[in-house]
Formats: C-alpha cells, structure tokens, sequence
C-alpha cells in the first residue's frame, strides 16, 4: 500500500499540508547541512542563518503536529498509520536541523584548517548525504518505493564506512588530540544525518510497524553490495 493510498474519498487538507511542509523541512535541512559541513570540511565562510533556517523547520513541525491533532479529532478512525507516519517524519526532518547546527559548532572547535587526506572521506561522505536528500524528498513525494530503499541500502553503507573511518582515526598517532575529536564529531554526526534521512525513506518502504528500523532486506543487500 502506497504512502497516499489510505485516502479512499477526496483528500483532506492534512495531505496539502503534509507535502508543503516535509518539502520545506528537507529543503532547508539539505541547505543547513550543505552550509554546516563547508564550514567544517572545506573551511568555507558560514554565510548561512541556520537558526532562522531552524526556525522554520521547527515551526513546520509544529503546525504538521497541530493539524494531524486536529484532522484525528475530527476523523479519528481515518488514516490512522498515515498520520502517525506523518509524526515520525516530521520528528526525523527537526533532528536534522539540529544536527546540522552541531556540525558548524563542531568547525569551531578546530584549532586549523581542516586539510589533508583525512579529510577527503568526510568529504566524499557528505556528498552522499546530498544525495540521499534529494532521494528522501522525491522518495516521498512520489511514493518510490524503489528509490526508498536505494536511499536505506546507502545508509546501511555509510554506517559501515564511517565506522571503518573511525576505527582507522583512533589508530592514527600523526594526529593531535584536537584532530581527532573534531573528525571523529564529523564523521559521527553526518552518519546521524544518514540515519535521519533513511528512517524518513523507511515509511515509504516499510510497514509501520518496521519504520526507524533497518529491515533484513536492507542489511543483505547491504552486505551483498559491499562484498562486490
């Protein structure tokens, strides 16, 4: 059964607002993400508001809560599991933003540039972690189940890399203390980003019962992609 599917009658507003809100929640979660690991990895200048950027996914949260609230009040036998993914999406969208304002936090502790080859997998992680944005959006607007679980197969890798990154860092003694701390958050908390990102994906391809969770499927495919 399809994301939409349990509208039988005309569409109430609750379905409106869901898109409008999730695609504002992701956009800016995407932009505060882009704009916190530039900072971070690249060195860039953070020219970014990612408290204002956060308001707005904040308060996207808020009227997505109030309005599942008031169509249940109203319908409460009616798209039950619908509005209770919609809560759990809406939860994993806020996340991210926080996510992305530790991430600039993070730049702040360094006491250099961030340079060097161990920075070249941080990198190509956080491009991946784009990418998986624009699949979570158009996974979920478009109902692609195939494309969610493209999305939940590419975390399941990206946990198993950066935990291989970060059991290569601590082995490192070319390091100081301060590198280390600060790629290790790095690494740490993009990985949380890909969480976020995949339990999203997970309630276009999941049963209720089984979203924020990584299926079987998932984890063997996983595994079969990685030994090739």
């Amino acid at each position: 059964m399809g994301f939409f599917d349990f509208f039988t009658k005309e569409q109430p507003p609750l379905v409106e607002q869901a898109f409008d809100d999730v695609k504002l929640m992701l956009r800016n979660g995407h932009e505060m993400f882009a704009a916190s690991t530039g900072r971070l990895l690249d060195n860039e200048i953070l020219d970014v508001d990612l408290k204002a950027l956060d308001g707005e996914i904040n308060q996207s949260e808020q009227d997505l809560r109030r309005a599942v609230l008031e169509h249940l009040n109203v319908e409460p036998d009616r798209e039950l599991i619908f509005s209770l993914k919609l809560i759990s999406i809406v939860h994993e969208a806020e996340r991210i933003g926080d996510l992305a304002k530790t991430l600039a936090k993070t730049a702040d502790l360094a006491h250099a540039q961030r340079m060097g080859p161990l920075v070249e997998p941080l990198r190509e992680l956080r491009d991946r972690i784009l990418h998986m944005f624009d699949l979570a959006q158009e996974g979920f607007i478009s109902e692609n189940e195939s494309m969610a679980r493209d999305l939940m197969l590419e975390h399941e890798t990206i946990k198993d890399d950066v935990t291989n990154y970060l059991k290569m860092l601590v082995d490192r003694e070319d390091i100081t203390a301060n590198e280390g701390v600060v790629y290790a958050m790095a690494a740490r908390m993009m990985s949380r980003v890909s969480s976020h990102l995949a339990n999203i994906a997970s309630t276009v391809a999941c049963p209720f019962d089984q979203i924020r969770r990584s299926p079987t499927w998932a984890e063997d495919e996983a595994r079969v992609t990685k030994s090739k």
